[in-house]
């Protein structure tokens, strides 16, 4: 998986809104694609399906009412939208994005077109399942009373 893609992955989700506030995590993720080098490319890359798991252990320091929480999220999908097109880019245009942008390989993935447009109609998408280590994980220390 190349660099660019996970930091890209990291700054996006450091931004969005908690994952309680599922509703709100959504349309975050359906309105802001992940950060690229070229802004002004006609392709973005939008996370699509988030997966969230979370795991509560107790806290390193013994204290008996605190609590490890971590939460784990990871793209089920991710979106390659034409912005504002209704027609799917051509496949160089295709590959060339990939390579360029997010050090990957196209010829590695099954692109998928789909047959709905993205968010409100922002363009014909194109999914891919990512690399498996395309994770982004926060630590939180919770204290109770007990």
């Amino acid at each position: 998986m190349g660099e660019r893609l996970l930091l890209a992955y990291t700054t996006l989700m450091d931004k969005a809104p908690g994952a309680a506030f599922r509703r709100a995590r959504e349309l975050y993720l359906n309105k802001y694609c992940m950060p690229q080098g070229n802004t002004n490319h006609p392709l973005r890359l939008f996370v699509c399906d988030e997966q969230i798991d979370e795991t509560v252990v107790p806290a390193p320091d013994g204290e008996p009412g605190h609590r490890l929480v971590t939460l784990t999220s990871r793209p089920g999908q991710l979106a390659i939208v034409h912005w504002q097109q209704t027609s799917p880019p051509k496949p160089p245009l295709l590959k060339s994005y990939l390579a360029d942008e997010w050090q990957l390989n196209a010829d590695e993935f099954d692109l998928v077109a789909c047959t709905s447009p993205w968010f409100r109609d922002g363009g014909h998408q194109t999914r891919f399942t990512p690399p498996a280590d395309l994770t982004y994980q926060q630590q939180s220390l919770l204290t109770l009373k007990e």
